[in-house]
């Protein structure tokens, strides 16, 4: 990834320290965008950074002149959205960074004696609202998808990360994304949108963000063949621009033992997904009829709901359970595949395939005749789950040197597609594996440059002391503190690559 791109007259005061910095905010209000007076602006502070999860998230605080309450303008309340802009020198040379939300907070008024009056407001991003299952549609519901790419924008009705998205309320025309046509046979989405975007990103190794252009983005995978990826530095700090930096060691993320687990969906051919075969029957005494030798006891003719669980072979001949049905035998076919003791056939009474995906509901009946079923099926293609599957990679080097650490990572979102000629999933546990063994520490650097266009996941060059070589590291967090009466000043949490 690499950072924003600058407008040229504002690329040109990033390193021009005669050129302070400052705010602008901007409040999307009905009626229109309203400025807030740079005067107004006490303090502003901003950040961003990459969750465990694997999403990035940004969020601030502005602190203003305690004139901005509700009192004064009803429409100052929680969900305003609140635009984070960048000036140097003349207000011509701006920057847009972030675009922000009130939080449930809204605008809170705070004071000390009667001079000192002021506005706090707390910022998130979008990724707050979808990650919050109470404001999704139908969010109690999970949902089956079959077949899906996991990014195409060109077509978002078979693209995970617009389907999940739409579960948080974003059309396709607010997305943002790459190429991924990796195709995942089986998924059941059941967490909040944001979550499931966050997952669907960490598989792909995909930066995942609600920017400031677009509602949504969903990009820079370098497993993406049809966009560019670039891990080129864009930037670079020297020992006279930090003012502060502080090592730390990152082992706890080491590994040398990577075991990639996930539930294998795999898509069969046509065959048959259940059959009913009726057992020897014996009677008592009363001439009742029983079977002694099943426990089904005519199920599929006396239970009005009986159900048909389906299962289905893999390539090896072993029975696996199915997921997902279809291509099944419609209700006339499965009457004229029965195979019965004389002329006459059941009654079906009901002949479910729709209510349920890896099951059907039947209830046959005998309309008053003496009918022998001797057996019945139903014939489709199915997606079957071969569960615990996993995929191992390790370094016997690293072992060797430090005993084995093992970590475990588990997905639901692997695909086994090629790419470049192997499949994804050893692929992805591969890089997954390169991940934990470069474990070279880290950094925290604060410094007077304001790295506005500074991105997470973005690379740069910082160099410590004048007796030392450049060292690449990526961006895992960045602040930007802005005070009115004091210097600006740039925080990042870096890694070295």
């Amino acid at each position: 990834m690499k950072f924003y791109e600058l407008p040229p007259e504002v690329e040109n005061k990033i390193r021009d320290t005669d050129s302070r910095p400052f705010i602008r905010v901007v409040l999307e209000l009905a009626g229109g965008d309203v400025y807030i007076p740079d005067s107004d602006i006490l303090e502003c502070i901003t950040t961003s950074y990459k969750t465990e999860a694997g999403g990035i998230v940004n969020f601030g605080e502005l602190l203003l002149k305690g004139i901005y309450d509700i009192e004064n303008n009803p429409e100052y309340k929680p969900g305003l959205g609140v635009q984070i802009w960048f000036c140097f020198g003349g207000q011509e040379n701006t920057f847009y960074r972030f675009h922000l939300f009130v939080d449930d907070n809204g605008f809170q008024i705070q004071e000390t004696g009667y001079l000192n009056k002021t506005t706090k407001i707390r910022l998130i991003d979008l990724s707050s609202k979808l990650d919050d299952t109470k404001l999704q549609r139908n969010w109690t519901d999970a949902q089956t998808v079959v077949h899906a790419a996991v990014c195409d924008e060109l077509n978002p009705e078979h693209s995970l990360v617009h389907i999940i998205a739409a579960r948080g309320g974003i059309n396709a025309s607010e997305i943002n994304c790459g190429y991924l046509p990796f195709d995942i046979p089986y998924v059941m989405i059941e967490g909040s949108a944001w979550k499931e975007l966050c997952s669907l990103a960490k598989a792909y190794n995909a930066v995942v963000e609600c920017g400031k252009d677009l509602t949504l983005s969903f990009i820079e995978s370098p497993y993406d063949n049809e966009n560019e990826y670039s891990e080129e530095s864009d930037f670079s700090l020297n020992e006279n621009e930090i003012t502060h930096y502080r090592f730390f060691n990152n082992n706890d993320k080491y590994a040398n033992n990577v075991r990639l687990k996930y539930t294998r969906y795999v898509q069969t051919e046509r065959q048959e997904l259940w059959n009913y075969s009726d057992a020897p029957v014996w009677y008592d005494e009363d001439m009742q009829p029983y079977y002694p030798f099943t426990d089904d006891n005519r199920n599929i003719i006396k239970d009005n709901d009986y159900q048909a669980i389906y299962t289905a072979k893999n390539e090896e001949g072993k029975t696996r359970n199915v997921v997902f049905a279809d291509s099944l035998d419609s209700e006339e076919d499965f009457v004229d595949a029965m195979e019965v003791t004389g002329e006459d056939k059941p009654v079906v009474i009901q002949y479910d395939t729709t209510t349920f995906k890896d099951r059907a509901i039947i209830q046959l009946g005998r309309d008053g005749k003496l009918i022998g079923l001797r057996k019945a099926s139903i014939t489709g293609r199915a997606i079957i789950s071969e569960t615990n599957y996993s995929v191992f990679v390790k370094d016997d080097d690293e072992i060797a040197a430090k005993g084995q650490i093992v970590k475990n990572i588990t997905s639901k979102y692997l695909s086994d597609d090629l790419f470049e000629e192997e499949p994804f999933c050893q692929r992805r546990a591969k890089d997954f594996l390169q991940e934990c063994l470069n474990c070279k520490g880290g950094y925290y650097l604060t410094t007077f440059i304001p790295l506005i266009h500074a991105r997470v996941g973005a690379f740069m060059d910082i160099r410590l002391n004048g007796h030392s070589s450049y060292k690449k590291v990526r961006i895992d967090e960045l602040t930007f503190r802005y005070k009115k009466d004091e210097a600006f000043s740039s925080e990042i949490w870096v890694t070295r690559v």
